[in-house]
């Protein structure tokens, strides 16, 4: 496969890419969110890049939790479709392994295992990079809160273009989730003090 076809096949897997991109910005700003008020409120002073790292590690623990979830996932129903397939094609069990047709299933496989993976890993940058950059800890918050929700509204343009809805409805949907994820990651880590 050359980079064009699998640049071409690794935007086909929409849902993957929406799925992996809205997990690492979500529960990466989540994580993010209360780390920072976590901090604010505990008296000690701790600089902005541990709350980013903090961040980044918990997006490349979703990424390859995601990445090898959909490995399983999709293995179990790519190798479930073929033995359905030997069936009623009246073979014995195993006889289209090393076939076209397993080999079809199991590039799937990879392409989902690395899109959800990489998606989410990507959508992990979003709020973490403020901390990374930023020494004021309410201005890295803000930015922070601010970039993830133009994601949020780039990524319902982009799930609307996919499957032809209102890109309002879309996008309005995207952000009130992210709105509820902001709320709670606040109320669990900086409305204490």
């Amino acid at each position: 496969m050359n980079i064009r076809e699998f640049i071409s096949e690794y935007f086909n897997m929409s849902r993957y890419i929406a799925l992996g991109t809205l997990d690492g910005i979500l529960a990466v700003m989540g994580v993010t969110l209360a780390a920072s008020g976590v901090a604010g409120i505990g008296g000690v002073e701790i600089p902005n890049y541990i709350i980013g790292l903090t961040g980044l590690s918990g997006g490349i623990a979703l990424a390859m939790s995601n990445a090898f979830g959909s490995f399983i996932g999709e293995r179990a129903e790519e190798v479930r479709n073929i033995r359905e397939l030997e069936q009623k094609m009246m073979l014995d069990e195993g006889k289209l392994d090393d076939t076209l047709i397993h080999k079809q299933a199991k590039r799937r496989i990879y392409m989902s295992m690395f899109t959800h993976g990489f998606s989410s890993f990507t959508g992990s940058f979003v709020p973490v990079v403020p901390f990374l950059l930023i020494a004021s800890r309410f201005t890295a918050t803000i930015t922070t809160v601010v970039l993830c929700f133009i994601a949020l509204i780039i990524l319902g343009i982009y799930l609307a273009r996919v499957s032809r809805e209102s890109l309002l409805k879309t996008s309005v949907e995207i952000v009130i989730i992210g709105i509820l994820i902001s709320a709670v990651s606040f109320l669990i880590g900086g409305s204490h003090g």
